[in-house]
């Protein structure tokens, strides 16, 4: 039963991203930082990443790619079940994508609004826009919870998370 399940939300997601929209380009102005590891230096330029979040004292919020994501595990599915073992407290799940949009919802935010703090809150909702906006066609990540303390729900772009230093 569950696997049918994961083929239906995979056919969904897959037929759902397919727009009219190739000739565009996101245009980003992220400020990160590349983990070299000797695994990734014959990836090709235009490859995908995982990313992740780090607070700095000095510099704030900083994103990092962390490592190369193949184009056949490049899906919500994979992206979702990545995070969701970096942050076993907090269950993100996929509602839909649409167009240029994608869908999450975490069910129990109690651990994400009221115990990791602000600056804890920001760092994962960063990993999560950056990383399922690495998905083909994804620029908008809207992600539902019960707003708390130290996070609110919303739509965040990649831009949502650069600060002017």
């Amino acid at each position: 039963m569950k696997k049918a399940y994961w083929i239906i939300v995979i056919a969904a997601f897959i037929i759902s991203c397919n727009t009219k929209k190739s000739d565009e380009e996101v245009v980003s102005t992220d400020s990160l930082i590349t983990v070299n590891k000797p695994d990734s230096a014959a990836v090709i330029q235009d490859s995908h990443y995982f990313w992740s979040s780090e607070l700095d004292q000095k510099n704030g919020l900083l994103m990092k790619k962390e490592t190369p994501v193949s184009a056949d595990s490049l899906n919500a599915v994979y992206m979702i079940n990545r995070l969701n073992e970096i942050y076993p407290e907090i269950r993100l799940e996929f509602i839909k994508a649409s167009n240029d949009s994608i869908f999450l919802k975490v069910a129990k935010s109690n651990y994400l609004t009221k115990q990791m703090g602000s600056s804890g809150a920001e760092a994962y909702l960063a990993a999560v826009t950056y990383n399922m906006s690495e998905l083909k066609g994804i620029t908008y990540v809207d992600i539902r919870f019960k707003e708390g303390d130290h996070a609110s729900p919303g739509t965040y772009t990649r831009t949502d998370f650069v600060h002017e230093k």
